[in-house]
């Protein structure tokens, strides 16, 4: 593990050391556009903090984060190093004070995942990856499982941006469900990547992510076996929001995924 890595990690352990003050104090919650997209002070507080001590790290790093004006991918970011933040990944957990909620810190070299890092401050887990050089968990080595869609659980999200895509994302859970052994919904996306990639389920599914939803995550899982795709099974952009559908280096290798762009395509309305 390179030195940058570990500087990245304990950034993420400060970072949880601000979370986890924070309940039993007052976290100023808003709604953002959604039907239920929250954000609290310490969601932009924690993201204050990371941008100041990460830029310590790569002084020449650009920033994308989901808080605080910095949520635009550009065409400059694709160029050079850019840190891709989300500061609080479950914000309605955190706010329920239920785990799990998570701090995801990407890096991104010339447009591509270069390293990821997710930690969560109630359990204490650090996932980390650099590319080519594996996944790990608290500083052990962790593989995606090889087990078939049959004999896995999936996880997904809520779909909570709208009601019509929530309906839509029921369909998808659906066909999921008569394949697999079950389907979870967490809360928390990068938290979700980070179980598929440590071998405790199969995969994630989601119709919408920001890319600070993924980027930290999808190296990891990458890294650790698995695979990610959009819905329609092309190779992500790493630009912006997408469809995610992350695997397992065994439900890759099955290739027997529902076709989960036949319900993309109803949402958008095609």
């Amino acid at each position: 593990m390179t030195d940058m890595i570990q500087q990245i990690e304990q950034a993420a352990r400060e970072a949880g050391e601000i979370i986890r003050s924070a309940h039993g104090s007052d976290l100023q919650i808003e709604n953002k556009e959604g039907r239920v997209n929250f954000v609290t002070v310490y969601d932009k507080r924690v993201q204050e903090f990371l941008v100041e001590r990460l830029r310590g790290i790569v002084p020449d790093a650009g920033f994308l984060g989901e808080e605080n004006g910095l949520d635009l991918f550009r065409p400059g970011d694709e160029e050079g190093w850019l840190f891709v933040i989300d500061p609080i990944d479950g914000t309605t957990n955190f706010i329920h004070n239920m785990h799990p909620y998570v701090t995801s810190i990407g890096l991104m070299k010339d447009g591509v995942p270069y390293a990821g890092v997710v930690y969560a401050p109630v359990t204490d887990q650090m996932f980390s990856a650099e590319r080519g050089q594996g996944a790990y968990e608290n500083g052990r080595r962790i593989y995606s499982s090889n087990a078939p869609l049959a004999d896995s659980i999936m996880l997904t999200g809520s779909a909570g941006f709208s009601m019509e895509a929530f309906r839509i994302a029921q369909n998808v859970t659906a066909e999921f469900q008569s394949r697999c052994q079950g389907v979870r919904t967490t809360g928390s996306a990068e938290y979700n990547l980070c179980m598929a990639a440590s071998g405790r389920c199969g995969g994630y599914f989601e119709m919408r992510l920001g890319l600070w939803d993924y980027a930290a995550g999808g190296l990891i899982l990458e890294e650790a076996g698995g695979r990610m795709t959009d819905y329609y099974g092309r190779p992500l952009s790493w630009r912006g929001p997408s469809s995610v559908a992350a695997v397992s280096a065994g439900i890759a290798a099955e290739d027997a995924l529902p076709d989960t762009g036949f319900w993309l395509d109803q949402w958008n309305g095609r």
